[in-house]
């Protein structure tokens, strides 16, 4: 079967880190212009092209493309899949129509955080056909294999839902894939030649993005992993993932960016990856995300020699109360610890922090300021808490304002820049908060002690040129926002 995947523009961001399956999606001058391929639309498509399928990847934004040049090309093909989110919804079934106007006979499938949690709803936005829910690769085949047939067989797949005679048709859902070694390695051969993913944080390129595990043990109030994934840890083995690691650096990729929910949610399994590319001498660097209160000071000491050089933890709030409202599961004293032992180990690290959490007040943003200014990290970057479908948070402010709707009027024109009914949950009002989001920027960033260290960290060109576009963008959202 012909089918197009496609990662759609929006005309609200030009960058917009669009990858991860379970939606929270960031974008804009606040996390300084930085872009990722789209990991979850390529292994959709990396399981069809190795079923048999045709398929064509495109990336409009990354390939400078609009949505008209697309329309172009749609009659070659018989269907599109999309990875969407509660952000980008309205504006994926938009384009979505669009092209069904194009090609009626065209079949448009999405999948995604949004289809998974409210599917009616996604059903109801015209040019959306079918709906796959959960983890997307194995259905997607099972689906496309059916479509191939030409009958309704279709109908009967395991977690997908579609239209039918004026009614919305949900399907029983599709389990869990128990052993992550049978998806196919991604080919990144079908990303866009020429495409600039340009990233901050990335110190060697080109780079490129993976996967080690899915789900995460957490129970963080804000968060939709553990409902996506069944607040579980699954687990690529350490030979699959060498093995992955190996086919990158024989493609000419110098960098890494594991892109899991928590890669280093088992200490003993980080030691035994570290150790694997240590003895394959695969030389090359990385970016993880790490959970507080996981790491020790060995682990990442071992991380840092098998070429680890950014972690990133969820810092979320520098005051205790806070995180325990959320259920974080994290300490401040932790957070200290992990700061410091990264710090001795030469590593950088990133910090995460939400403001307008439940309970946020004038005071407690002051406090988190003022922590986020004693750890220190390399870089940091601020948001406002959004409650997104498939959370705790969402489901409480629903029950009492249920004018949120399926939480699609939160787009990427306000997404984490703006509150998002957070009046609810804190004593602060949106100017308030808002204001306070390009203060906390500014507080960090634009001081002269951070800025005199990070020009003692610039070493290249490649360094400057990043260094530079980063921060102009965000001194930019500190002065201006989005």
């Amino acid at each position: 079967m012909k089918v197009a995947v496609l990662n759609p523009e929006s005309k609200f961001a030009k960058n917009v880190v669009r990858d991860v399956i379970y939606g929270c999606w960031c974008k804009g001058k606040r996390i300084g212009g930085g872009s990722l391929p789209p990991l979850g639309l390529l292994m959709v498509a990396s399981i069809l092209k190795d079923r048999g399928h045709c398929v064509r990847f495109l990336d409009v934004s990354a390939e400078g493309r609009n949505i008209g040049r697309i329309t172009e090309i749609i009659n070659d093909y018989q269907a599109v899949i999309i990875l969407t989110s509660t952000m980008t919804i309205n504006e994926d079934a938009r384009a979505l129509a669009r092209l069904k106007e194009i090609r009626p006979a065209l079949i448009t499938i999405v999948f995604g955080s949004h289809p998974t949690f409210r599917p009616k709803d996604t059903l109801g936005k015209a040019g959306i056909d079918i709906i796959i829910t959960g983890e997307p690769e194995f259905i997607a085949a099972d689906l496309l294999a059916a479509l191939e047939r030409g009958d309704d067989s279709w109908r009967k797949v395991k977690g997908i839902g579609y239209k039918q005679d004026g009614e919305y048709k949900i399907n029983q859902g599709y389990p869990l894939i128990e052993n992550l070694d049978e998806l196919p390695f991604v080919d990144r051969s079908m990303l866009p030649k020429g495409a600039d993913y340009f990233n901050p944080i990335v110190k060697q390129r080109p780079y490129t993005a993976m996967i080690t595990s899915r789900g995460c043990l957490g129970q963080c109030t804000y968060c939709t992993v553990p409902f996506f994934y069944g607040a579980r840890l699954r687990y690529r083995s350490t030979q699959n993932v060498i093995e992955e690691l190996k086919n990158i650096r024989q493609e000419g990729y110098r960098e890494v960016y594991f892109r899991d929910e928590t890669f280093a949610f088992s200490r003993e399994r980080v030691r035994q990856i570290c150790c694997g590319m240590i003895d394959s001498k695969i030389n090359i660097s990385w970016i993880c995300n790490a959970r507080v209160g996981i790491l020790d000071q060995d682990t990442i000491r071992l991380m840092k020699i098998a070429g680890c050089h950014l972690i990133k933890f969820g810092v979320e709030s520098g005051v205790q109360e806070i995180l325990d409202r959320v259920k974080k599961g994290i300490s401040i004293s932790q957070t200290r610890q992990a700061f410091l032992w990264a710090k001795a180990e030469g590593v950088d690290t990133h910090a995460h922090i939400m403001l307008g959490m439940p309970g946020e007040s004038k005071e407690t943003i002051e406090e988190t300021i003022k922590f986020i200014g004693e750890i220190s990290p390399t870089t940091a970057s601020y948001g406002i808490c959004t409650p997104y479908p498939g959370s705790l948070l969402f489901k409480e402010v629903e029950s009492r304002h249920p004018e949120i709707k399926d939480g699609s009027a939160v787009d990427l024109s306000t997404l984490h820049t703006r509150c998002f009914f957070n009046e609810c949950f804190t004593s602060l009002n949106h100017r308030q908060l808002e204001k306070s989001l390009r203060r906390a920027y500014r507080s960090f960033y634009m001081k002269l002690p951070y800025i005199l260290s990070s020009l003692k960290r610039i070493r290249n060109i490649g360094d400057l040129k990043r260094y530079f576009l980063a921060g102009l963008k965000i001194f930019d959202f500190s002065l201006r926002g989005e």
